[in-house]
């Protein structure tokens, strides 16, 4: 009689749980379809600037398919930051996305947005080469802290360039004894977010390690920094080309190339069997964060901006090309687990000029170019 008791007892339990767990089925599918249809509902498709780093990014399926879950389709076009804030009307855009906060800060003034969102962020570095690093080494320009990055003393090297001198000048030059000057190479300043960045940097330290913000400093400064660009001879409008060439043509054509770090570990992260090649990273000492800040210009821009910051598929996403993102998860984390090495955090870093006296310097090198 026990035994029959136990057994009706736990037949009841199983209907029991049955039941439950059917209805608990059914809701949460009832939710998820809810939450679909309102998703479809509330579809939008957004048309957006974006910097050229960005483009695989917005064209990864991946990416399109998790906004398509949330009922956005984005479109974007690619255009320099400068030309971003300044060449573009933004009335025929829901959001710009330049590649740089004193861009974006003049895009959200123009535009009266109320609110900006920064998804992803990228320290600036020099893409080189192990032989160029270690020449450095040699003469007390920078130091070694990894197997993919050096740090690299930024007034001695922007010192070295003020000189003129040439690798064959240094000591230890013999993987690279030849008549280039020992000058970065950078992207055009009148258009390219990245060399802007560098101008930051070097305006900084060649302003006494302070920020440029008066017209004293401005004069200090502009003919120090402008030779910097002046002297490079032909410069792309766009990080990416450069970037291949780097890739392509060795040190030879860039032995210090001014990049963002998310190219360099988007590359080795696609290209395992590359970690083990040459290619360094040399972090500038002090640096800065290009950060990637996107304006909403329209309701549509404003539900991109949301999702990029607070999803969490899509930050994962970001960080597999390389950006760093907010989350719980940053990216060197991530990174690390795929065996490359890049500083968890980075101590001595300055911020940009405002846009206003960041502009002034670039259109003051514009004319000098003329």
């Amino acid at each position: 009689m026990n035994a029959r008791r136990a057994l009706a007892a736990g037949l009841a339990a199983l209907l029991l749980a049955a039941v439950g767990g059917g209805i608990w089925y059914s809701r949460t599918a009832l939710v998820q379809d809810r939450q679909a249809q309102l998703a479809q509902q509330q579809a939008v498709t957004a048309r957006g600037l974006i910097g050229s780093e960005k483009e695989a990014f917005f064209q990864d399926e991946r990416v399109r398919d998790v906004l398509a879950r949330h009922g956005v389709t984005v479109t974007v076009q690619k255009a320099g930051s400068r030309s971003i804030a300044n060449s573009y009307d933004p009335r025929q855009y829901d959001f710009g996305f330049p590649s740089g906060a004193p861009a974006a800060a003049q895009l959200k003034a123009a535009a009266k947005a109320a609110n900006v969102y920064t998804p992803f962020y990228t320290p600036m570095v020099f893409a080189s080469w192990r032989p160029i690093a270690e020449i450095l080494v040699a003469n007390g320009i920078a130091r070694r802290e990894g197997d993919f990055y050096y740090v690299a003393d930024l007034p001695a090297l922007l010192a070295l360039s003020a000189k003129g001198t040439r690798w064959r000048d240094l000591k230890s030059s013999s993987a690279f004894s030849t008549g280039k000057a020992v000058l970065p190479a950078s992207t055009d300043v009148r258009s390219s977010n990245s060399a802007a960045m560098y101008l930051a940097l070097a305006s900084y330290v060649l302003n006494g390690q302070q920020v440029v913000q008066s017209l004293d400093d401005l004069g200090r400064v502009l003919p120090q920094v402008a030779p910097l660009f002046l002297r490079q001879g032909f410069q792309e409008s766009s990080s990416a080309g450069p970037f291949e060439d780097y890739l392509a043509l060795g040190m030879g054509k860039a032995p210090l190339l001014v990049a963002y770090e998310s190219q360099l570990v988007e590359f080795w992260l696609r290209h395992p069997q590359r970690r083990n090649s040459d290619m360094v990273m040399l972090y500038p000492q002090p640096t800065l964060y290009s950060k990637h800040v996107l304006v909403p210009y329209t309701p549509a821009g404003e539900r991109v901006g949301q999702l990029l910051e607070s999803d969490a598929q899509l930050r994962a996403l970001a960080q597999e090309y390389g950006f760093r993102t907010g989350g719980e998860t940053h990216g060197p984390e991530r990174w690390a687990q795929q065996s490359v090495q890049v500083p968890a955090q980075l101590v001595d870093v300055i911020e940009p000029p405002s846009q206003e006296w960041l502009e002034r310097m670039i259109s003051d090198i514009e004319r000098r170019f003329k």
